[in-house]
Formats: C-alpha cells, structure tokens, sequence
C-alpha cells in the first residue's frame, strides 16, 4: 500500500518534472538551443538544481514530442531540420497563427495591443545592441502574447508545438543578417491591423513576417548543407 511519505514524494516529483518540462520548452522555444547540440542529463541537473529523475522524465516527454532525440538514457539531442522540413513547419504556422491573428483583431484591446508594441519595441532595442540572441526571444514572445490574445487554447498550445520544433533552427539563423525592425516590419503591420479591426490585414501582414524569415533562414539552411557536403 503507497504510504502517505511516498505520495507526498510522487506529488513533489511530478512537480519538479512539470518545472523542468515547461523550462525546456520555453528555452527551445526562445531557441535557446542549437540544432545538433547534446543535451545531458547530468549537466543541466545540477544546473537547475533538480535531481535526475524528474529531468529524465521532462526530456522523455519533450522526446514524445519530436521536440527532442533520445540519444541514450543520459542524454538527448535537438535535431537538425533540413529546408523542407522547416518550410512544412512554416506553412502550418502561417495557418494556425494566421487564424490567431485575425481572432485578435476582434478581441484585443487597446492596452493589450500597447502591449504589443511593448514587446516589439524590445526586440528593436535587442537588435540595435547586438543581441541576437534575445531578439529571437522577444520575437517568439511577440508571437506567443499575440496567439493568446485569440483567447484560442488549443491552437495556442498547437503553435508553441510547432515553435518547439522550428526554435532551434532559428537559433542557427543568429549569424545570418537579420532584418532591421525598425523599418516597416511586419510586427507593425500586426499592431495596425489590430488596431482597425481589420482580421485580413492582420491575418496577411502575419503571413508576411513568417514567409519572409523563412525564405532567408531556407537559404541558410541549404546554404549550410551545400558547405556541410
């Protein structure tokens, strides 16, 4: 019979899983990780201070996931998308985000789409200085705080899936010539089409921001593959 100790251990596990589960997922969302790199179990136990357990359990579930590769029992790997893979991504993303964008544009409100503005405006300061690698974040930020203004959980929860898979990609992209935000960005027309009301605009200006990082990060790919070959 499980003694009360021993489910208060399971219940403290579970736990500690779930706060290890949801730390990966938002660091290969923000592409915190690079395609190919290997992930030990060891290492980033000690770093989050989490014992073994509940991060084999965390990085399990992200396997299940196709966000990661199980290597052995003590480490995983993110894997490498090739070009068609990340076009594939991308055209659900311009659908299921498309669909978000025009839901917001019916619900947000001023101080919501301010927020907006917010974040872009971050990611301009991320690009001025440099930082390329927070610029990746705040945009994956952008377009998560514009997936939850839709007030739609299930296509959310389907965007940051696909996020999982594409953010490490992105992260390989830092060393190509990024786009200056401060010309007239998609993100802008995101805002404005908000602020009209305008679903279509919205929903194309989206599309536009997601087709013109994947031409660029396309080339990078097969750009990589023919130095690689």
């Amino acid at each position: 019979m499980e003694t009360e100790t021993n489910h208060r251990e399971g219940v403290r596990t579970e736990s500690l899983a779930l706060q290890a589960y949801r730390h990966f997922r938002r660091q290969l969302m923000a592409g915190r990780y690079k395609p190919g790199q290997k992930i030990k179990l060891k290492e980033v136990s000690e770093e989050l201070g989490i014992s073994a357990t509940p991060i084999r359990e965390a990085l399990g579930r992200l396997v299940s996931e196709h966000a990661l590769f199980q290597i052995d029992r003590r480490s995983v790997r993110v894997p490498i998308m090739d070009a068609d893979r990340y076009r594939h991504i991308s055209d659900v993303r311009i659908l299921l985000e498309g669909e978000a964008a025009a839901r917001a544009a019916q619900l947000a409100t001023g101080s919501e789409i301010a927020a907006l503005e917010e974040i872009h405006e971050a990611l301009c300061v991320a690009h001025d200085q440099g930082k390329m690698e927070d610029l990746m974040a705040v945009n994956e930020r952008f377009h998560d705080a514009l997936c939850n203004l839709a007030a739609m959980p299930v296509l959310h929860h389907m965007v940051e899936n696909l996020w999982l898979q594409c953010g490490p990609t992105m992260n390989a992209f830092l060393d190509y010539p990024p786009r200056a935000p401060r010309q007239r960005h998609a993100h802008l027309m995101i805002i404005d089409a908000l602020r009209k009301r305008d679903s279509e605009a919205a929903r194309k200006a989206l599309a536009l921001d997601i087709r013109a990082s994947v031409e660029r990060i396309v080339a990078y790919l097969d750009e990589h593959r023919v130095n690689a070959g």
